[in-house]
Order: structure tokens, then C-alpha cells, then sequence
């Protein structure tokens, strides 16, 4: 039986040092301030290398909860990327020297009015994608956890060629299109199983902001529009 034990231990404990390869030094990342469209209002955070060797890490960003006319964008060490980039370019990985960190900030873009947001950026070793670090950025935010496990949004076919459809189970108003500018191009009441004609539109990549109730803005999805081919 004391064997067993400590062959269990053992696991826990190799399991436990592979998780931690690297960690964000806030976790959640919170920003509590008021909001100034003047300002440039951010979450400073870092990621730690815990490793023996240099590492290179990508991140992916998801806007969870943000009011309508905000947005976010991500500065980590390279640079900072426009609020249309959701996804670390594969050729832009940020190297992690060994016991040293990298900045993985989110600022978030507002018309002045008051409210509050919440971002998650996700990151990974570039050559390890199946373990995955999940990071809160929270804007006069709090959220619960069974606030966040019960917003459940899915869009399909992606890409579209005519319609798209939009399953969820909170609160969806609106569906509104914007081209990769940031200029609207169309908006759609939402509604259960409801397919969204967008055959008029040209072909290209289009930002996908489904609205909640009060203007929330729940989630920013990526859409390209591809024709039919002949």
C-alpha cells in the first residue's frame, strides 16, 4: 500500500512541475478604474518561463464580455497588435528566455461610457498546443465561474458561403457584421436556429459581434466569406 502511495505521489508531482512550465504573474489580470476614452487603460501582465530552456509562446484572445463601440487588443514583447488580431501569428512567437518573463498585455478601447469587460487570453508553447494556459483580463469586472461556463456560443459554417447560424444559450439580441476596419456592414435581430443571409456581402474576412442584452458585447467571432466555387 505504501508503494502504491508513493508511486502516486510521484505522478501528482510530475504532473504537477509539466503544468507549470510557465504561469502568468496575475491571474486574473484586473483593472478597476474609471473609464476615460482619453486614457490608454490596460492590464499589465507577464509570462514566466519555468523551464530549463528558452521557450516560444503564442496567445489567442476571446472577448467574453465587452460593451458595444469597446474593444481590446494585445501588446506582448514584438509589439502591439490591433483589436482585429485575435491569434499570435505563428512566424511572431514570443521567445522566454530561461527564468525571465514577457509582457502579455490587454488594453481596452472605450467610447467613455462607463461600464466593464472581460477578455481571456489563452497561451501555449508554440511546438505544444494541447496544454493551454487561460488568463482573465477583468475591466471593473467580476465574474463568476458559473457565469463564464454557462456562456456557450457557437457559429456555423465558418467559412460561409450564403448563411451562417448561431447557437447559444444566453441572452444573443443582435448579430452585427463589421468588415476587418471596424465599419459595420449589416446587423440582425437574433433568434434561435435563425440563419443570417450574408450572400450579398463580397468575399473577404469579417468581424461577427454578437450582442447581449444592455448592448453587451458577448463574444467577437471571425467569419470569412468564401463564394460557392463553379
Amino acid at each position: 500500500m505504501t508503494r502504491i502511495f508513493t508511486i502516486l505521489f510521484c505522478l501528482s508531482m510530475s504532473l504537477g512541475f509539466s503544468q507549470e512550465r510557465f504561469s502568468s504573474e496575475f491571474n486574473p489580470c484586473k483593472l478597476e478604474e474609471k473609464v476615460d476614452a482619453s486614457k490608454d487603460q490596460y492590464c499589465h501582465n507577464k509570462i514566466r518561463n519555468h523551464t530549463k530552456r528558452p521557450i516560444l509562446v503564442l496567445w489567442a484572445k476571446e472577448n467574453l464580455l465587452m460593451p458595444l463601440f469597446w474593444d481590446s487588443y494585445v501588446c506582448d514583447n514584438n509589439q502591439c497588435y490591433s483589436p482585429a488580431v485575435v491569434k499570435c501569428p505563428e512566424d511572431a512567437a514570443n521567445e522566454v528566455l530561461v527564468d525571465s518573463t514577457v509582457n502579455m498585455d490587454v488594453h481596452f478601447q472605450t467610447d467613455g461610457t462607463q461600464g466593464g469587460a472581460h477578455v481571456v487570453i489563452w497561451v501555449n508553447e508554440k511546438d505544444d498546443t494541447t496544454k493551454k494556459l487561460k488568463i482573465d483580463y477583468l475591466f471593473n469586472k467580476t465574474v463568476s465561474n458559473n457565469e463564464v461556463k454557462n456562456i456557450a456560443i457557437k457559429m456555423y459554417p465558418n467559412p460561409a458561403s450564403n448563411a451562417f447560424t448561431v447557437e447559444y444559450n444566453t441572452g444573443l439580441t443582435r448579430v452585427e457584421l463589421y468588415s476587418i476596419l471596424g465599419k459595420k456592414v449589416v446587423s440582425f435581430n437574433a433568434g434561435h436556429f435563425k440563419s443570417y443571409d450574408i450572400s450579398n456581402l463580397v468575399d473577404g474576412i469579417y468581424l461577427v459581434k454578437l450582442i447581449g442584452p444592455n448592448d453587451q458585447l458577448l463574444r467577437t467571432v471571425r467569419l470569412q466569406k468564401r463564394s460557392p466555387r463553379a
